[in-house]
C-alpha cells in the first residue's frame, strides 16, 4: 500500500505541473549567494566551551558571550539563535553552588537554594536549542547521552538542562542537532576526554583511549555527514596543561644548588607568588623546596594554594635538616616562616594537586594523538578544522589583541580567562569566535565581520588586584566541568 500511495503522489504532482502549462518557468532573483546559504541554520555542538561556561558556572550573561552566540550575532542571526538561558544567580559546576564571583576581594561561590532546572528561562521552547553545548560532555556523550545519569563522567545535570529529555524522546546532542536540519554545524568536542587528567593532578587513567576516541569521533562525523546537509566546522584541542589552572604557579619553581637540587622544583613563596630567598648575605639564591608526595613535579595546580595556606607542603624543622640546613639555622627559618604567616607542618602536597614532568608529557601526547585523529577525520569527511591548539600557544606567548593567558588575579586588565582559570572570559570567547569566523569566511567565501574584542577588555578590573591572589584562591574549587 505504501508503494501505491507513492506512485499516486508522483502521478498527482505530474498532473498538477502539466495542468499549469508552464512552458517558460522563471524564478525571482534572490539577493543571496550560494555560499551564503550555509548560514541559513546554524547549530553548535560541544561542551562547556561551546555553552559559554565561565567562572565555574553558567548564567545568562555568560551565555550571551558564548562564542556560538557571538558568531550568530555577527551573522545577523542573534535574535533567532536559541540557547538554554540560565537566570541569575546561575548554576555552578560544584553541586549546590553558583558560579564564582568577587565579594569583598574574595572569590566565592554562593549556595544555590533553588532547583537548577527552575532557572531555565526558555524551558518551553518547542524545539531543541541551537546551542547544544553541554558542560562536561565528552565525545561519547554527544553520541550516547540523553539524560544526566547516563553521562560518561558520572551524573551530570547539565544534560537535563540543555537536552530537556524526555520531552524530545530521550535524544542525544547529536540527534537533536540533526532534528534542527542545520546548514552549518560548529563541532568542538574532545577537551574533556583529556582535561580531567590535568585538573586532577595527572590522573592519566581518566584519559579516553586513542582508539576509542577515534572510533567515536568517526561515528559522530559519519552521522552528521549522512543525516544532514550541513557544512561542518571543527576545532582541535589545546594543550590542557597550558591554562592558568595549571601553569599559574610555575613562577614559584626554582632550582636550589645550595642544598643539592639541580632540577627546578616548587619552593616556599610569598603573598605575591614570588619565591622566598633565604640567603643571609647577598643574593645567594637559597630557596627551600616544598614537600610533595610526587617527585619531578612540573606544575602545582591552583588548588595547591589553598593547601599551602594551611601549611601543607611547607617543610618543618625535620625536613629542613633533611635538606641539609643545620638545626640552629633550621630553627631560625621556621621562626621566620611563622612570622610571615606560614604554618610549617611538614606534610606533603598530595599528588592530586601536582603534575609531574612524566604526567605532563603523557597528557600532551594524548592531545597530540587526538588532534592527529581530528585532522585525519576532517579530511575524510571534508570538514573545516580550526587550530585552537596553536591559538592558545599564541595567547600564552605573544598574546592576542592585547589579551594574555595569565590567571585573572595576576592580570585582571588583560586576561582572556575567567575566574576558574580553565574557561575563557567574555574577551576570550570573542577571540575564539573570531578564529571560527576567519575559518568560515575562508572556507565558504563569506565576509562575516570580525568582533571588536577590545569592548570586552578588563572584565574584572574594578574588583581584582595582584595582592588578592592568595586570599581569593582559598575559594577556588578543584572541580570544573
Amino acid at each position: 500500500m505504501r508503494q501505491v500511495w507513492k506512485y499516486v503522489l508522483v502521478f498527482g504532482i505530474g498532473i498538477g505541473l502539466w495542468g499549469c502549462e508552464a512552458k517558460n518557468p522563471s524564478q525571482p532573483s534572490l539577493n543571496i549567494s550560494k555560499n551564503q546559504l550555509v548560514l541559513s541554520k546554524f547549530v553548535a555542538v560541544g561542551n562547556s566551551l561551546t555553552a559559554g561556561f565561565q567562572s565555574a558556572g553558567m548564567v545568562e550573561d555568560f551565555q550571551m558571550h558564548s562564542y556560538p552566540y557571538l558568531i550568530a550575532k555577527q551573522m545577523g542571526k542573534g535574535d533567532e539563535f536559541q540557547q538554554p538561558l540560565i537566570a541569575a544567580p546561575g548554576i555552578g559546576s560544584t553541586p549546590g553552588k553558583t558560579p564564582l564571583k568577587f565579594v569583598n576581594g574574595n572569590l566565592v561561590a554562593d549556595d544555590l537554594t533553588v532547583d537548577p532546572v527552575s532557572l531555565l528561562k526558555n524551558a518551553l521552547l518547542p524545539r531543541p536549542y541551537d546551542n547544544l553545548g553541554v558542560p562536561g560532555a565528552r565525545v561519547g556523550d554527544v553520541l550516547n547521552t540523553a539524560v544526566g545519569s547516563q553521562a560518561e563522567g558520572g551524573n551530570n545535570p547539565f544534560f537535563d538542562i540543555v537536552l530537556r529529555n524526555p520531552n524530545f524522546g530521550n535524544t542525544t546532542q547529536l540527534q537533536q542537532a540533526i532534528l534542527l536540519n542545520p546548514t552549518l554545524i560548529i563541532l568542538w568536542i574532545g577537551n574533556n576526554d583529556v582535561l580531567g587528567a590535568a585538573l586532577a593532578g595527572g590522573n592519566l587513567a581518566s584519559i579516553t583511549p586513542q582508539t576509542e576516541f577515534a572510533s567515536k569521533f568517526d561515528q559522530l562525523l559519519s552521522e552528521l555527514r549522512s543525516k544532514t546537509r550541513a557544512q561542518i566546522v571543527m576545532a582541535n584541542i589545546p594543550y590542557v596543561t597550558d591554562i592558568p589552572f595549571i601553569n599559574t604557579l610555575d613562577q614559584v619553581f626554582r632550582a636550589n644548588p645550595a642544598i643539592g637540587v639541580t632540577d627546578s622544583v616548587p619552593v616556599i613563596f610569598d603573598q605575591n607568588l614570588q619565591p622566598v630567598d633565604f640567603s643571609v648575605i647577598g643574593s645567594g639564591g637559597v630557596f627551600v623546596p616544598l614537600v610533595t608526595e610526587e617527585t619531578n613535579v612540573k606544575h602545582l595546580t591552583i588548588p595547591a594554594l589553598q593547601l599551602y595556606l594551611q601549611g601543607i607542603g611547607v617543610p618543618d624543622s625535620a625536613k629542613l635538616v633533611e635538606y641539609g640546613f643545620p638545626p640552629p639555622i633550621a630553627a631560625g627559618m621556621i621562626s621566620g616562616m611563622k612570622q610571615a604567616g606560614l604554618n610549617p607542618t611538614g606534610k606533603p602536597l598530595p599528588g592530586s594537586v601536582t603534575i609531574t614532568a612524566e604526567e605532563e608529557q603523557a597528557i600532551r601526547e594524548a592531545v597530540d594523538g587526538f588532534n592527529n585523529t581530528l585532522a585525519s577525520l576532517a579530511a575524510k569527511y571534508k570538514a573545516v578544522l580550526v587550530d585552537m591548539n596553536s591559538m592558545l600557544t599564541q595567547l600564552n606567548t605573544s598574546g592576542i589583541d592585547g589579551y594574555s593567558g595569565r590567571f585573572v588575579l595576576l592580570d585582571p586588565a588583560n586576561t582572556a580567562f575567567s575566574l576558574d582559570g580553565v574557561h575563557p572570559n567574555n574577551g576570550g570567547y570573542a577571540i575564539v569566535a573570531n578564529k571560527f569566523i576567519e575559518a568560515i569566511n575562508q572556507a565558504f567565501g563569506l565576509n562575516i565581520p570580525r568582533i571588536d574584542t577590545a569592548q570586552f577588555k578588563g572584565q574584572y578590573v574594578p574588583t581584582a588586584s595582584r595582592e588578592l591572589a592568595l586570599i581569593a584562591a582559598r575559594e577556588v574549587q578543584a572541580i570544573f566541568r
